[in-house]
Formats: structure tokens, C-alpha cells, sequence
């Protein structure tokens, strides 16, 4: 697209009124066209959610490299359940929810904020629902749970996976010992790649 800008002067001689209008007249056109140039990109490209795009990621492939004890969790649709944290749960559902995990196909669901939650093979935590996790755990459903949160000492509620950021990188600590509780066994590829690793 080419834009013309005509040449124009505002001469001494100019009543004053009328430079006035003539300028305001220019600063409007400038706005308007900086307007249908730019406004339009911004629109079109809004912000992404890195966080949840590698935490999703991460998710998916932690799902893959652990394995549930009980019989009951090897069938049926592979539950990834989501307190609060909307743009992970998009996420999720954008990319993972037509895959499997093995041959479960992956269900996400979005959880409301409270102790009492659904029975998932995958629960997510956020650290704005942080004070739920201790009741979390202690609920029939939560057994054989694999628990994934973001916020520090998390391990020490007894979460399996903890998010963290070293060097400006979104990393993840895992305790054994969690994940043995829940009876949920860690694979050692998932333990080779944490930063940190509880046993």
C-alpha cells in the first residue's frame, strides 16, 4: 500500500484561528493512520501464555513417562484435571486433548476451586489455590493422583511435580517419595531431566 502526503505550508499571513484548526485537522489524520497501520497487527496477534504453553508441554510428556499402580487407572479416558489457571487449561485442550496416552485418550477438564475434586490420573495446582492442597490430599479421590504445582515447597504438601524457574527457565523438581505414596512409579528418563530430584 503507498501513501501520499501531499505538501502543504502554513504561511505567516495565516489568521491564527486558522493554523489552529489546520494543525488539529494534521493531528487527527496522524492518529487515524497510525491507527489502520498498527492498530489492526495489534489486534491480530494478542499476547501467548509461554508459561502454559511449556507447562502443557511438560505436562503431556510427564504423563508419558510415568506409570499408575492401580488396575482401574489403566482404563477408560486419561483424566488431566485443572484448578483455576484458564490459559493452561486452553492450552491443554487446544493441543493434547485429541492424543492418548497410551491407549486412553485424554480427557481435560476444568476442576472449580475447591478440596473436593474429580478423581484425575493428572491434577494441576496453581499457586493461587495453594492453601487447597493440604485438604486436597487428604481426599479419597486425590489417591494414586499424580499432583503438579508451581509455587515453593510445594514437594513438602506433597505435591509429585513442582514448576520452577532457574536462570529465566521454566524447570520441574520431583519427589520419589510422593509419587511412591500415591502409588505412581517415577520413570528414570522423568528423573534424569528434573532440576531437582526428592528421594
Amino acid at each position: 500500500m503507498k501513501i501520499r502526503i501531499f505538501p502543504f505550508s502554513v504561511g505567516r499571513n495565516t489568521h491564527p484561528a486558522g493554523r489552529t484548526a489546520l494543525w488539529r485537522m494534521v493531528s487527527v489524520l496522524l492518529l487515524l493512520l497510525t491507527s489502520v497501520l498498527f492498530g489492526g497487527a495489534a489486534q491480530r496477534e494478542p499476547d501467548k501464555d509461554t508459561t502454559a504453553i511449556i507447562q502443557a508441554s511438560y505436562i503431556y510428556n510427564i504423563a508419558k513417562l510415568v506409570e499408575w499402580r492401580e488396575p482401574a487407572l489403566r482404563r477408560g479416558p486419561f483424566v488431566i484435571g485443572v484448578l483455576g489457571s484458564g490459559n493452561l487449561y486452553q492450552e491443554l485442550v487446544k493441543k493434547y486433548a485429541t492424543r492418548s496416552i497410551g491407549k486412553q485418550p485424554i480427557e481435560v477438564r476444568k476442576l472449580p476451586e475447591t478440596q473436593e475434586v474429580d478423581r484425575c490420573h493428572i491434577l494441576f495446582v496453581p499457586e493461587e489455590d495453594r492453601a487447597l492442597l493440604p485438604g486436597i490430599m487428604k481426599q479419597a479421590n486425590a489417591r494414586s493422583t499424580l499432583v503438579i504445582t508451581d509455587f515453593p515447597d510445594a514437594l513438602a504438601s506433597g505435591s509429585v511435580v513442582n514448576f520452577v524457574t532457574a536462570k529465566n527457565t521454566l524447570k520441574y523438581e520431583i519427589s520419589v517419595v510422593n509419587a511412591n505414596k500415591q502409588n505412581i512409579d517415577v520413570g528414570l528418563t522423568l528423573k534424569q531431566l528434573a532440576d531437582r530430584v526428592v528421594e
